[in-house]
């Protein structure tokens, strides 16, 4: 049986879904440190000033991206619920949409962040990298809380 979709559950989610990309970044710095030759940070420092300048695109994505993700998620609800005969769309039906449609588009403002990570493993500085990490978490965020916002709290 579905558990059903609460506010409660909606913020673990989201917390675990605006951790993710941050967490990536985290993840890759690791594993690169402990598996690649030293003399890849040569490689890396190489690539920096052709690669940097092009990773400054990704917070300006993320932050396009946002409301690109709002607009997908309302659409996967409208697309959902017309699926369901009209006798059968109750508000837990409804809520649920609104939910498995969060964890769709909230992939919107993550991806350039996610391609900001993959250019920080081969040599992009770190300031747009952790620009694009903050605005894609924020839009994760924007994008929960408009969610939030048609559920019901209790």
């Amino acid at each position: 049986m579905k558990v059903p979709v609460s506010r409660a559950k909606l913020y673990g989610v989201l917390a675990i879904v605006a951790a993710s990309t941050p967490l990536a970044l985290g993840v890759e710095t690791l594993m690169r440190r402990l598996t690649f030759p030293p003399e890849f940070d040569d490689v890396r420092m190489w690539l920096r000033p052709t690669i940097t300048p092009w990773v400054w695109i990704t917070p300006v994505l993320c932050a396009v991206a946002t409301p690109l993700g709002a607009a997908l998620q309302r659409w996967l609800v409208r697309r959902d619920l017309a699926r369901v005969p009209a006798e059968q769309r109750t508000e837990t039906k409804r809520i649920a949409a609104e939910f498995d449609a969060l964890l769709l588009s909230t992939s919107a403002p993550q991806l350039p962040a996610v391609l900001a990570t993959l250019a920080f493993m081969v040599g992009s500085a770190l300031a747009p990298v952790v620009a694009a990490m903050v605005i894609g978490t924020a839009g994760v965020l924007v994008l929960g809380w408009v969610v939030a916002r048609r559920i019901p709290a209790g």
